[in-house]
């Protein structure tokens, strides 16, 4: 029974993810295989690049509520946990190597001609048991409180307009952000299963109690370059971003067991997008490569992703560092829905440890108007 209780708070606070130098995402981007750098046409352009801001093509845009929620996808995985053992020994066979996340936030925000200012709150939890030999749990929660500020210019002759069909446009993006990240980052080395097996949900409420979290404050900054072109109702964007540049780092208060939150590393980005637009149907295929500043496998980097869709109705599908994602939008006016199952790699090598989740997005009362 102890065993049982201890499942439901690994599944409930979710799997350490490794390697995820993300804030927050757009639960469409993700749905098309995350491949969203040169796409950023919704209310997160910021995590994106800010350089999109100078196509934004009404002159007032509000975003007020859009919750969004993800978790493991253990639809997949049902014969796994099927007749799950109380013994601690075939528990653990179960729950190794197995990560687990939960999440939830929001991210208000609005669109003032080429301006863009986004607030964020956002609840991440994510845990791994890993080693059969020395069992180790990974930690990994966060609560984030801030707010982000751009502002995409138009550089160059170039210029494009809502009523310009034609033509092209060079645009450099800037952004600050300011983040509160309370949580903790560490792992607990567990002595055995008999150990594990002491622990009840109680127990381990308090281990994490004593454990305790930290607070960090960070402030971090972004820049972006992008290239529009158009043609009658075509559209190719080629996108750069460098985000976070140098970190984004959170100075922690002083804490007696040292604990740390995450910090933010920098990536820069590049993203390629083409598509039409029929006004009753429309298509979009694009491409991302990601940290062209680090060393990884190349596979790791790759994004891609496609869109399709009608007046109310758009279906996403991708490639995320070899997974897949798929998933749908139902747009009705003063209400948006977007729901799907995306894979991610949480390793730092390709196709190394693979997480499977889904997500589950509301948007409410979003509005655009010309002055």
């Amino acid at each position: 029974m102890k065993w049982w209780l201890l499942s439901i708070t690994l599944f409930t606070s979710a799997a350490f993810a490794f390697d995820t130098p993300y804030t927050m995402r757009s639960p469409r981007g993700l749905l098309m295989g995350d491949a969203f750098t040169a796409v950023n046409d919704d209310e997160f352009t910021l995590f994106y690049n800010p350089a999109a801001l100078a196509r934004h093509k009404r002159d007032f845009t509000l975003n007020p509520v859009n919750p969004q929620f993800h978790g493991t996808n253990i639809l997949n995985d049902m014969d796994r946990f099927k007749d799950f053992p109380d013994e601690p020994v075939g528990a653990s066979k179960v729950l190794m190597d197995y990560p687990a996340h939960a999440s939830g936030g929001i991210a208000p925000g609005f669109k003032l001609f080429n301006i863009g200012v986004t607030f964020l709150a956002n609840e991440s939890y994510d845990v791994l048991l890993r080693n059969r030999a020395h069992p180790m749990l990974d930690l990994d929660l966060r609560s984030d409180r801030g707010v982000m500020m751009g502002i995409g210019i138009p550089i160059g002759p170039g210029r494009l307009s809502r009523k310009n069909s034609q033509g092209s446009q060079t645009s450099l993006g800037i952004s600050a952000k300011y983040l509160e990240r309370t949580g903790v980052r560490d792992t607990l080395a567990l002595a055995g299963p008999v150990v594990v097996d002491s622990l009840g949900k109680d127990e381990l409420e308090k281990v994490l109690k004593t454990l305790g979290r930290v607070k960090g404050v960070g402030y971090g900054f972004d820049a972006g370059l992008e290239h529009v072109t158009r043609s009658g109702n075509s559209q190719f964007v080629a996108s750069l971003a460098a985000l976070d540049i140098t970190g984004t780092n959170f100075k922690e208060q002083s804490h007696p067991d040292n604990l740390q939150v995450a910090d933010i590393r920098d990536q820069i980005n590049f993203g390629l997008a083409a598509g039409q637009d029929f006004k009753i149907f429309h298509y979009i295929l694009s491409a991302d490569v990601r940290a062209l500043n680090e060393e990884m496998d190349f596979g790791k980097r790759l994004r891609f992703g496609a869109e399709v869709g009608v007046p109310g109705l758009s279906l996403m599908a991708g490639m995320n560092s070899g997974y897949y994602s798929y998933g749908a939008t139902v747009d009705m006016a003063f209400m948006k829905v977007t729901a799907g199952f995306y894979d991610m790699e949480l390793g730092s090598k390709y196709k190394q440890i693979k997480s499977r989740r889904f997500v589950l997005y509301l948007s409410l009362f979003d509005f655009s108007f010309d002055a």
